[in-house]
């Protein structure tokens, strides 16, 4: 039985858009997120418990620099008829690191990321995967990062971000340091952060690992391997049932700065350059969440015509068939790899 909060709407917000941006790394979290919003360690965990039993809220858990632990990542699409969509999709969520898997309104109708070892690398997996669904896989790579950054307004339904600086090269973990704790600890701050006054420290116990280890190693961020450590919330649970991906066709020599200038409207969560296909010539991405078509519409004719770029596509996502963090050094990926690849 969830007890239900009382906590006015406004504050709710706050504390959502606090967590969504940075969650605290001490031992006892939600009493640091009591103290600072004048409540009870008992009151932040009752909101979580509702959030999470109302499925608003995904979870909380690290995001990893992928570059940094030497894995590759892409988004990649594919032109899939809609007879066989069903077993296409039914194979690809099988598969442990394809996080993200949407149709998307146009010919180029399926899209998903996924992010392997640069040892075995991604081309390996795509081939096996056509090899399974009959149908050809295309990787885009991320050229640039602009923006990348989540963060809902509860009462608004939308998505409002900050640009903040990021970094365009980043140190390698040495690999003679991604010893089996290390990649415990990972698999540790990957797995979504119970709902206790000790979760770090239970989270710590699950993995053989110390509390003290887990924090240390999540407040120094080895080589800066860990994005950031924040809440992810579902979208279309709050209301914010709209996703938009629009691809953008900007002259080369423009990218950097069009990237940029696009990255800094609060309203995109999401600003990559990426390699183009010769079909699909578009080098810009932005990722656009609102409550409605219209609204998103606007934002993106807004940002348009600020913008000066015309040429655009709006990729709507009417069908979301797989959402989940990805996580690295799965135990399941060594045994996908093994069976369908080696």
């Amino acid at each position: 039985m969830i007890t239900r909060t009382k906590l006015s709407l406004d504050l709710q917000n706050q504390l959502a858009k606090r967590i969504q941006k940075q969650f605290p790394i001490v031992e006892r979290p939600f009493l640091h997120l009591a103290n600072e919003f004048s409540l009870t360690e008992k009151e932040i965990l009752q909101q979580l418990e509702e959030w999470d039993h109302q499925k608003y809220l995904r979870e909380i858990s690290a995001v990893m620099e992928g570059e940094v632990l030497n894995y590759d990542s892409a988004l990649v699409c594919g032109r899939i008829l809609e007879k066989d969509l069903d077993n296409v999709v039914s194979i690809l969520k099988e598969h442990p690191t394809i996080t993200h898997l949407y149709l998307r309104i146009y010919e180029i109708n399926l899209w998903f990321t996924i992010a392997v070892s640069k040892d075995i690398g991604i081309e390996k997996h795509l081939n096996a995967l056509s090899n399974f669904t009959g149908y050809k896989y295309y990787p885009l790579r991320r050229t640039q990062t602009f923006k990348i950054g989540v963060n809902f307004d509860l009462n608004k339904k939308i998505n409002i971000t900050e640009k903040t600086d990021i970094p365009s090269n980043f140190n390698k973990f040495p690999q003679e340091e991604l010893t089996e704790e290390v990649k415990q600890i990972i698999r540790a701050i990957q797995t979504p952060l119970p709902y206790i006054e000790r979760p770090f420290e239970k989270l710590a116990k699950e993995f053989s690992l110390t509390e003290k280890k887990l924090l240390s190693f999540l407040n120094s961020s080895p080589y800066g391997c860990i994005r950031k450590y924040v809440a992810t919330f579902n979208h279309r649970k709050l209301g914010v049932s709209y996703n938009a991906m629009t691809v953008w066709k900007v002259p080369e020599e423009e990218l950097a700065l069009k990237g940029n200038q696009l990255a800094n409207f609060p309203e995109v969560s999401h600003c990559y350059a990426r390699t183009i296909l010769p079909e699909f010539p578009y080098n810009l991405y932005s990722m656009i969440h609102g409550p409605d078509e219209e609204t998103v519409h606007n934002i993106i004719k807004n940002i348009s015509n600020k913008l000066d770029i015309t040429e655009y596509l709006i990729l709507y996502s009417p069908i979301e068939y797989k959402k989940t963090r990805l996580k690295y050094f799965l135990k399941e990926l060594e045994k996908w790899e093994f069976t369908n690849i080696h």
